[in-house]
C-alpha cells in the first residue's frame, strides 16, 4: 500500500485518507473508495493535492483482514460480528467463562504493528452479547503476508467460552455456641444469588453447629444429596487445616486440596472435595455481594473445571482486587483477642456533645453515676478497654464538659455545629481520628453502664477483610451500643448529619453486620430522662 499526497487524478481507486468539505460545502468521507465521479469532483472544486491509500494487488483491505483474523480466533460458545472501519468484534454466544489463549494473542500482535487484538482478561464470567474481543487493522489496507503470518499465529480458537453448568448446591451454614449471628444474616441469601446468576441452583440449607462433629454430619448429609457442589459458611474464619471445617472434611471421608488462595479479598477460600463433590469453604468476604476471590473459584467449578485445574497458584498475578482506598493496612499487634490473634488498631469516638434537652437544666454528662460524672465515667471504660486513640466530641457545655474529663487521657474536639444533631458529632469525630486505624468504634456519652469486656468482644468479633466490618452488640437478642464501624465506611459517616446518626448504614450495609452476644445489658441502657438515671438494673426492660 502507498499512503500519501496525490493530485485528484492520480487518486482514481485510492481510498480517501482523511474527511475532506468542499468549497460548495459537499463533504466527502475518510474511507471513500474514489471513483471517476469523485476524481472528477475533487478536481471541478480546484482540489489540487488529496491524501489517500492506494492498494497493491497483493493488499488485504482492512475488514477482510480483520474479519478472517477474527474467525480464526473465535471459537466455541463466540460469535463474530461483521466488520466495519478496520474492526471486527468477537462477542459471547452462550453464558458462561471466557478462556483466552493469551501465548496466541501475543504471538499475533508481534506480528506487525499494524494488525491488533485486545481481548477481555481471561476466566472472567460473560453473558450472551458481551463484547470479548476486537481485531482491529489500523492501515486501510496490509499486505497479504502480514494477514498469512497473523492467521499462523492465530492458530485456531484462541478464545472460546465455557458454558456453566446448571450446579445443584447444598449450603452448610455452621454457627458458634452462643453466638447471636444464628443464620449469619443476609450472607445466605447472597451466596443463593451468586449460584443462581450462574445458572445453578441452591437446593437446601443445611445448618450445623460449629463443631468438628457437627460439620461432619452435614457433610455428609450433603455428599448423599445427589449434588454437585457443597458450599460451607462458616461462623469461624477457617484458619489452618486442623481447623474445625478442614478437620470435619476429613472426617466425612474428604480430603483438603488447599486451604487459603493468593487472591485478596478472599484469601481464605478452602478447596476440599468429599468423593467427587467439590467442597468450597466460603470466606468471610463472601457475606458481601462484592466480587471477591471465592468468585473466582467458584466460577471455574461451576465452569466444569477440577480442582487440578483452577490454577490457584497462578490467581495471584492480578489477584489483589480493587478495593475501596481506605481498606485497612496490616494489622499491629496490640495486645491478644480471646482468639489469640493480634487485635486490629480501632480508635474510639465518643459522643459527648448533646443538649439532653430531656433531661431539663441538668446536663446527663456531668450527672454523677456512682460519684463520678457520667461522661468521665463512660470516657474511662472507653480507655480500659484495647482503643486508642480516643476521641471525645464536645459541643453543648463544652467547657464544664471538659473539666469533667481532666486527667484522663483523650484527645478533646469540639463540634460547632452539634446543635443540628448527632450525625454532625459522629462526622466530626471520625475527621478528627487522623491516624491510620482499622476502624471506629462510636460511643453514646449517656450510657455509663457500658463494660469495657463488652467493648473487647466487639474486638474480638472485628474482621474487616472478612466480612465482619460492623459489629454491634446484642443482649437476650436487642440490639445496643456501641457500634464499631471498619475504615472503609468513614467516608459515609463524616458525610452524616441531622439528628439520625448511622441508622440508614446499618441497614445498607446490613450483609457485613455481625451481632456479638454480650453480658453486659449496659449496652442497651442510655440516660434520657432523670428517672432513667435513678433506674436499677433490674428495671432495665
Amino acid at each position: 500500500m502507498r499512503f500519501g499526497p496525490v493530485p485528484p487524478a492520480a487518486a482514481l481507486g485510492g481510498i480517501l485518507a482523511h474527511s475532506l468539505r468542499l468549497p460548495d460545502g459537499r463533504r466527502l468521507r475518510k474511507g471513500l473508495r474514489l471513483g471517476r465521479d469523485e476524481v472528477a469532483i475533487l478536481e471541478g472544486a480546484g482540489v489540487e493535492v488529496v491524501t489517500v491509500a492506494l492498494l497493491e494487488p497483493s493488499d488485504v483491505g482492512e475488514d477482510e483482514a480483520a474479519e478472517r483474523l477474527a474467525r480464526v480466533l473465535a471459537g466455541p460458545g463466540t460469535e463474530v460480528r461483521p466488520p466495519g472501519t478496520g474492526r471486527c468484534n468477537v462477542i459471547a454466544a452462550d453464558a458462561g467463562l471466557l478462556t483466552v489463549n493469551a501465548g496466541r494473542v501475543r504471538r499475533v500482535n508481534e506480528v506487525d504493528e499494524s494488525v491488533t487484538v485486545s481481548t477481555l482478561a481471561p476466566d472472567v464470567p460473560v453473558r450472551p452479547g458481551d463484547l470479548l474481543a476486537t481485531v482491529k487493522v489500523i492501515p486501510f489496507a496490509v499486505p497479504g503476508t502480514v494477514v498469512d503470518r497473523a492467521l499462523a499465529a492465530a492458530g485456531a480458537e484462541g478464545l472460546s467460552v465455557t458454558p456453566f453448568h446448571p450446579t445443584r448446591t447444598v449450603l452448610v451454614v455452621t454457627t458458634l455456641p452462643g453466638s447471636a449471628d444464628s443464620g449469619h444474616g443476609k450472607a445466605p441469601t447472597i451466596l443463593r444469588q451468586r449460584v443462581e446468576a450462574l445458572g445453578g441452583t441452591l437446593e437446601s440449607v443445611i445448618d450445623a453447629a460449629h463443631t468438628r462433629a457437627d460439620v461432619r454430619r452435614a457433610l455428609e448429609r450433603a455428599a448423599a444429596s445427589d449434588v454437585d457442589l457443597i458450599l460451607v459458611l462458616g461462623s469461624s474464619a477457617v484458619g489452618d487445616r486442623n481447623d474445625v471445617v478442614p478437620a470435619a472434611v476429613r472426617d466425612a471421608g474428604g480430603e483438603i486440596v488447599r486451604l487459603g488462595i493468593p487472591v485478596d479479598p478472599g484469601n481464605l477460600t478452602l478447596l476440599a472435595r468429599c468423593g467427587d463433590v467439590p467442597v468450597l469453604g466460603v470466606p468471610g468476604c463472601a457475606r458481601s455481594p462484592r466480587r471477591n476471590g471465592f468468585d473466582w473459584i467458584l466460577e471455574r467449578i461451576v465452569a466444569g473445571r477440577s480442582m487440578e485445574e483452577l490454577d490457584a497458584a497462578g490467581m495471584g498475578v492480578g489477584g489483589l482486587l480493587k478495593e475501596p482506598p481506605q481498606r485497612p493496612e496490616p494489622r499491629r499487634p496490640r495486645g491478644d483477642g480471646s482468639d489469640g490473634r493480634a487485635r486490629p488498631r480501632v480508635a474510639a469516638v465518643l459522643l459527648a456533645a448533646g443538649r439532653s434537652t430531656r433531661m431539663g437544666e441538668v446536663n446527663k454528662l456531668l450527672a454523677e453515676v456512682d460519684g463520678v460524672p457520667m461522661v468521665r465515667r463512660v470516657a474511662e471504660t472507653v480507655r480500659a478497654a484495647a482503643l486508642d486513640p480516643v476521641i471525645v466530641v464536645l459541643g453543648h457545655e463544652a467547657d464544664a464538659v471538659r473539666a469533667a474529663l481532666d486527667g484522663v487521657p483523650v484527645r478533646l474536639v469540639e463540634n460547632p455545629a452539634y446543635m443540628e444533631g448527632m450525625g454532625t458529632s459522629v462526622a466530626r469525630g471520625i475527621e478528627a481520628i487522623g491516624d491510620p486505624v482499622e476502624g471506629a468504634m462510636v460511643v453514646l456519652g449517656d450510657m455509663p453502664w457500658i463494660d469495657a469486656r463488652d467493648l473487647d468482644a466487639l474486638l474480638d468479633a472485628f474482621a474487616a477483610d472478612e466480612g465482619r466490618g460492623i459489629c454491634a452488640p446484642v443482649v437476650d437478642r436487642k440490639r445496643g451500643n456501641p457500634v464499631l464501624w471498619a475504615a472503609r465506611y468513614f467516608p459515609e459517616l463524616r458525610l452524616l448529619d441531622g439528628d439520625v446518626g448511622a441508622r440508614h448504614l446499618l441497614a445498607r450495609y446490613e450483609e457485613d453486620l455481625v451481632e456479638v452476644a454480650v453480658e453486659g445489658r449496659g449496652v442497651l441502657r442510655d440516660v434520657d430522662t432523670p428517672d432513667a438515671l435513678e433506674m436499677s438494673p433490674a428495671e432495665w426492660e
